[in-house]
């Protein structure tokens, strides 16, 4: 039986402002519904995670087209991107940690490397990213600083200039330094 949006956003929600640590027997109760019925519509504990983890991947996905549709171009959606990520770890942080803990965003299929691909993909033909840039190898690299390195408001700059480095040709470059994020 398929789950409906509002059951799957509710046990989202739950999860998002509970954390993920609860019992099922918690959890069962503040969606209101008996222990049999959790099990029943949600399967198991670690099922009902990946569902919500799923459906914030949807909400994550939703908030990023919004804001590429105000990008000039390639570099500005990519820098816009990583503090979308950064921003994310501060705004659901349960769900960011289960991301980065189980290396989730490496999955090409998560929003997270997705969204980079396809920026990257679009930047080679804009001829702002090398043309023979690697993305397998580069992608993983890219997400990998994002999710393991803490970054600080002051040094935001200089770790955005260090991840992007190896991506950007010249113009590239140009592009990254007239952008807010490059100060």
């Amino acid at each position: 039986m398929a789950l409906s949006e509002s059951k799957i956003r509710k046990l989202y929600e739950y999860y998002s402002e509970n954390g993920l640590q609860q019992s099922t027997d918690h959890i069962a109760d503040m969606l209101e519904v008996c222990h049999k019925t959790f099990f029943n519509r949600y399967g198991n504990k670690a099922k009902s995670v990946e569902i919500a983890w799923q459906y914030w991947q949807g909400v994550c996905r939703r908030k990023w087209l919004e804001l590429m549709q105000h990008c000039n171009h390639s570099i500005e959606a990519l820098t816009m991107t990583l503090y979308f990520i950064q921003e994310t770890s501060k705004n659901d942080p349960h769900f960011f940690e289960l991301t980065r803990d189980s290396r989730k965003y490496l999955q090409p299929d998560s929003f997270f490397y997705s969204s980079i691909q396809i920026i990257l993909q679009r930047g080679k033909q804009c001829f702002h990213i090398h043309e023979d840039l690697n993305l397998d190898i580069y992608i993983p690299f890219l997400l990998n600083n994002l999710f393991l390195i803490d970054v600080q408001e002051e040094n935001r700059p200089d770790v955005l200039r260090y991840i992007l480095t190896p991506a950007l040709n010249e113009r590239g470059m140009e592009l990254f330094l007239e952008t807010p994020f490059a100060s």
